[in-house]
């Protein structure tokens, strides 16, 4: 059954008013609210559920922005805006969760956590007690999706969000005097952030999803709504005009299409954009645009009405802003502590978490903080509290706060993974030696990790092949599936394929991380599982064909490196196993069964394995160095880690160990090499 505000417990909603005495309460809004979260936490939860879900940021974006807006207005109309007050609500209304969560999350992170990455915890706590974070990703990070050893990292939005505070008042107080023409100034702000959004998600996506000047459209889109509805009395909901009954049931119907399309258009955002898509870009007009329809709808439309306004939509909206705050770095701590372990129940468990601790934050903590009339009293103290967490996180972050002790045996893990990354810092071409004959590898960064071995057997060998990488890091046989800068890798092998040409060459070594590609599982606890192969698949393997017989019909060696063992279980920190209290750290190097592999990497090593055939190449299986019989270990004999992440192996081990590559640059120049 629906309920209206009025119908509702007291004890839900009764904040809310004396919070913004100037705004009227709509139940619908919190319950869009609770969309919003319920959408992210299914996404970080369950991704494949709802592999889009992550757009309840932006509509968090469009009903702050029309929130915000509407307080400032309404203010601004009544010649009762005050910039400190505002500021000071604002502290009221952010800080006191924020406090608790950070608190929360450094003493986990304190019992949990390895020495680089509590040191890391501090940054971030500094960062988002700073809204700095959304600058601090931007500036240190390569993505978001997938960063689940975060536990911070859905902070970014809420910098976005502050750091909207901060200009939107002001903004909005320099062009008050404008009049009617504020409305077309606000608009223009909005296009303008829009069209810069569109332009650097193509060319700098990092910046476009975190730089607040790129998301400015979606906050400033819920300002023009909230601007259109300011009437000639400064009230937001209607004007004084009472329409005819004709009228009113014709904007009804109306208001009640914009709400169905509006939920409609946030669905499909859901289901349908994932993280491949350039995002956000056009992609996030979608559920922007379904949110700024559901509010502009109104309270009584059917949507707004029926299912926004139930109780426990608006229960959930009431307290989303401490569940998004806790949900994350929950599920977060669970996949440190033990990622094998990190099952669906566990997941579910850490969600209930969640619901119960931002249920008890917002009764006991927020709603009688927000609903104090004393409003700088409090935002001082507040305000001190959050400077309070900034420096311990600063303090963490120099290390003048010590992580928890290692033993030597899980030391010699963490240093594995602190080790640098085995392929070159430049990107690229790269050259090895000065032999008159040369040997082109051409791919990503699994197949340049193995420069340091060329390197070595050069030196031992004089009359071995010169050795030129052209690899980026990221990049795919076919540009839709690079995981980075496509048009840079479409250029970097379209030019590796002009310099296979030149006569000198005599030998070329195509290796990519093919499992990312044509599987897509990139995320720490799905790396290894099997999958069906991405749609692009097969036009990038016709695409490799076509290259491979290019270069055999030239009278070029080619071999093709197939893909190293993948397991979510391999890479150092991953076999450190973490608890709060005793043992506090322990070391599980257990194998990854070689038929498990196989049936997550087969598909395409098929198809792989019959190009080489085809065309005449040589397919070189890092899998029979690497892996027995039965299965494959990522550690040596005496137990020293093999790897350096999922998808390398550690410099030292490659320098030492691995020997199948040798043969690229040693054997003699001429023909091309056997098939299979």
């Amino acid at each position: 059954m629906a309920v209206s505000a009025q119908h509702l417990p007291l004890r839900l909603y009764k904040s809310e008013p004396s919070s913004v005495p100037h705004l009227e309460y709509r139940p619908d809004v919190d319950g869009l609210r609770a969309i919003a979260v319920l959408a992210v936490i299914v996404f970080h939860a369950f991704p494949a559920l709802l592999p889009g879900g992550f757009v309840g940021v932006d509509v968090f974006f469009v009903i702050s922005g029309f929130l915000i807006s509407g307080i400032i207005l309404r203010g601004l109309s009544r010649g009762r805006f005050r910039l400190l007050e505002f500021y000071g609500r604002r502290i009221k209304r952010i800080f006191p969760a924020l406090i608790v969560m950070l608190a929360g999350v450094w003493a986990l992170g304190r019992a949990m956590l390895l020495a680089d990455e509590f040191q890391r915890l501090g940054k971030h706590v500094a960062s988002g007690a700073g809204f700095m974070f959304n600058l601090t990703l931007f500036m240190d990070t390569k993505a978001y999706f997938g960063a689940i050893t975060s536990p911070l990292i859905h902070l970014w939005s809420l910098g976005v969000e502050e750091q909207f505070y901060l200009f939107w008042p002001l903004f909005l107080l320099a062009t008050w005097k404008l009049g009617k023409k504020q409305f077309g100034v606000m608009i223009a702000v909005a296009i303008i952030s829009f069209i810069l959004n569109v332009l650097a998600v193509s060319s700098h996506p990092l910046a476009a999803f975190y730089l607040p000047w790129n998301r400015l459209w979606e906050l400033a889109l819920g300002g023009v709504l909230a601007h259109s509805q300011l009437g000639k009395t400064g009230r937001l909901d209607r004007s004084d005009a009472e329409p005819s009954a004709l009228e009113s049931r014709l904007a009804m119907l109306l208001a009640s299409v914009r709400g169905v399309i509006g939920i409609l258009l946030i669905l499909v955002s859901c289901a349908v954009i994932d993280e491949r898509r350039a995002f956000p870009g056009w992609w996030a007009l979608g559920p922007c645009l379904g949110a700024f329809l559901l509010i502009s709808a109104g309270p009584q439309s059917w949507i707004n009405r029926h299912l926004l306004s139930r109780r426990s939509m608006v229960f959930i909206g009431l307290i989303s802003y401490p569940l998004y705050l806790w949900h994350w770095p929950l599920l977060s701590f669970a996949h440190t502590a033990n990622w094998r372990g990190f099952t669906p129940a566990v997941k579910l468990a850490a969600v209930a978490i969640s619901f119960v601790l931002a249920t008890l934050t917002y009764k006991y903590i927020e709603r009688p903080i927000r609903s104090s009339p004393r409003v700088l009293r409090l935002a001082v103290p507040l305000l001190a509290a959050m400077l309070v967490c900034l420096s311990i996180g600063y303090m963490t972050f120099q290390k003048s706060i010590p992580a928890r002790a290692l033993s030597a045996d899980i030391d010699k893990f963490v240093l594995a993974a602190k080790e640098p990354n085995p392929y070159p810092k430049q990107e690229g071409y790269v050259t090895l030696g000065n032999g008159p004959r040369t040997t082109l590898f051409i791919g990503d960064s699994t197949v340049a990790q193995y420069y340091g071995r060329i390197s070595k057997v050069q030196k031992e060998h004089p009359d071995s092949n010169k050795a030129v990488f052209a690899w980026q890091a990221g990049c795919a046989p076919d540009p839709a599936l690079s995981l980075v800068n496509a048009a840079g890798c479409q250029k970097l092998i379209q030019s590796a394929v002009e310099y296979a040409k030149d006569s000198r060459v005599d030998t070329i070594v195509i290796g990519f991380c093919w499992y990312a590609y044509f599987v897509g599982f990139i995320q720490p606890d799905r790396v290894g599982e099997a999958g069906p192969l991405v749609p692009a698949t097969d036009r990038a393997l016709s695409n490799i064909k076509s290259m491979i017989a290019g270069f055999v019909n030239q009278g070029k060696r080619v071999y093709i490196v197939l893909q190293l063992p993948v397991d979510g279980g391999f890479p150092p920190r991953q076999m450190i196993r973490r608890t709060v209290f005793g043992p506090g750290f322990r070391v599980d190097s257990r194998p990854a069964e070689r038929a498990t592999i196989d049936r997550a990497i087969g598909p395409f090593i098929t198809k792989l394995v019959q190009i080489a055939k085809d065309t005449n190449a040589k397919a070189i299986d890092p899998m029979d160095s690497l892996c027995n019989e039965r299965d494959c270990s990522p550690v040596t004999a005496d137990g020293n880690p093999i790897y350096h992440d999922s998808w390398h192996l550690r410099s030292a081990y490659i320098r030492e160990h691995v020997d199948y590559l040798d043969a690229t640059i040693l054997a003699p120049s001429g023909k091309s090499g056997a098939g299979l």
